[in-house]
Parts: C-alpha cells; structure tokens; sequence
C-alpha cells in the first residue's frame, strides 16, 4: 500500500493544499461577514420594500424569505439589494424616456428609473446598491429580457464578466424555480461584495469534499490489497535461443527541401451579452431567455 502512496504523494499534497485554502477562505470569508454591519443612512427612499413581484412568480411565503434575507444581506454590504418582477411590455414607456432605446434594454430604462424614483440607495438616494428587473412578458423579439443595474459601490465592485456570472446563475433556475433563482441573486451580490470571486461557476459546497472523499475510499479498495507481480518476462523472453539479435538501421539524409507561404489574416467581431449604456452614474448588464 505504501508504494501507491509514494508514487502519488505530489498529487496528494496539492489536493491537500487546495483543500486547505478552500477552507481558510470560507473560514476568512465567514469571519469578515460576521464583522460586517453597516447602517443605513438614506432617510429619503420613499418605501422599505424590497421585492416587488409584478409577474406573481412567487407566493407569500417566498416573498417573505427573501425579504429577510435581503435585510441581512443589505447590512453586510452596506448597499440597497432590489427585486423587480414584471410581466408587461415596456416599449411605450422605455422610448418615452430613451427614443431609439432596443428591445433588449428596455428593462435597463425601466430599472434605472425605478431606482432613481424611489431613492433607493444605501448610503443615499441614488447611492449604492443593486437592483435586478425580471420581466416575464416576452418582447417583440420573442425573448424574455432581464437587466441587473448597479450603482454607487456596486458599480465599482462589478465587471462585465462578474454581471455574466451572476446573471448565468440565476437564469439557470429562474424558468422552473424563482424563489431559488432570486435568492441565489442576492446570495451571489453579498459573495461578490464580498470578495469572494474565486470560482466563477456554480458548485455546492459540499461536492468538493464529496468527491475528495469518494476517490479516496474507491482508491483504498481497490488498491489495498495488490501486490506487485512476478516478473515473468526478460531481455531474450520472446528471441529464438534465448539469444538476443541485433539488426543495424541506419538514417541516411540525402536532401532538404523548404516551402514557403504567407498566411492571409483577416480581423472580425462577435456578438455578445447586452452591457452598458443609459444613465452615465449606473452600471449594470442583461441577459435574454
């Protein structure tokens, strides 16, 4: 058994290693939350809402959960976490404000606005925070457009890759269970507020543990009671008389040949996520389903 263990020792230090930092930094990130608590100090906000589920995607009960883990996640991050679901067309109402705005921004204008109307903001009205218009109704480009607008700190802290990651998670539940794609919306905001952006993909806590653990126990099944085998074959095994034959080859160059030829390059671009635009104060991006 411990010749196995010699001959992968590197591969068990570095899953050691990894395991290690994996849980030194959910330990460090567990402890900075639990320092965090910021006070709210916009007094003019006209309401203490925070979910507002126009499309009725959720029930009463779901409204209320996430109502409380928004107030917890809000004093962690010091920053307004907002939920908006709708199911209406918002055309008439984007170009109003935007003539020429695209379909797929429509949620932007609407976003943007609702934030600004109601003051929300942490620290102020207009100030720090986020807020994520889901709306169910289907445009005329037959799509489903959903828009995450930061403002304040949340624009600071929030690249176009980390709005993808973010919006990536929710759309991978949205369609068959709200409430988990909301929540992981407001989850993912505080992880990210956080610092904690080392794996950009969804993985439960647990599964790499898991599988660590798996691949241990199948690796000490099978391998517990191997030994090693006889040798049964040697030098001359397989030669007539047991005595080995030596053929001479030899490489003989004889000439060299050289081709040339220019490689035509040619520039393009590609299509992509919708990012950016309206108000020059907010941040923010929309994915489509």
């Amino acid at each position: 058994m411990r010749q196995y263990f010699h001959y992968f020792k590197w591969l068990y230090i570095v899953l050691a290693a990894i395991a290690v930092l994996t849980v030194v930094l959910h330990v460090g990130h567990w402890m900075l939350a639990k320092t965090m608590n910021y006070q709210r100090t916009n007094t003019e906000c006209i309401t203490d809402e925070r979910v507002f589920d126009g499309a009725g995607v959720l029930n009463d009960k779901e409204e209320e959960k996430l109502r409380r883990l928004i107030a917890k996640r809000e004093r962690q991050t010091g920053c307004d976490i907002v939920l908006v679901t709708l199911n209406e067309p918002l055309e008439a109402y984007a170009r109003e404000i935007e003539p020429g705005v695209r379909s797929e921004e429509f949620v932007r204008v609407y976003a943007e606005q609702r934030w600004e109307n109601d003051g929300f903001g942490y620290d102020r009205p207009d100030g720090d925070g986020v807020i994520l218009v889901d709306n169910w109704s289907r445009a005329d480009d037959g799509s489903i457009h959903t828009w995450l607008c930061t403002t304040g700190r949340a624009r600071d802290a929030y690249y176009e890759e980390d709005i993808d990651h973010l919006l990536d998670n929710v759309y991978h539940y949205v369609e068959k269970n709200p409430y988990r794609a909301y929540k992981t919306y407001v989850n993912d905001f505080y992880h990210d507020m956080l610092g904690w952006k080392v794996f950009h993909m969804y993985v439960p806590g647990y599964v790499p543990w898991l599988a660590g653990i798996i691949a241990a126990v199948i690796f000490c099944v099978v391998n517990w009671r191997s030994k090693e085998g006889k040798k049964t074959t040697t030098a001359t095994t397989y030669v007539a008389g047991r005595e080995p034959v030596f053929r001479v080859s030899q490489d003989r160059f004889l000439r060299k040949m050289v081709t040339r030829r220019k490689i035509q390059t040619s520039s393009g671009g590609g299509g992509g996520r919708s990012h950016g635009g309206g108000g020059g104060h907010h941040g923010g991006g929309g994915h489509s389903r």
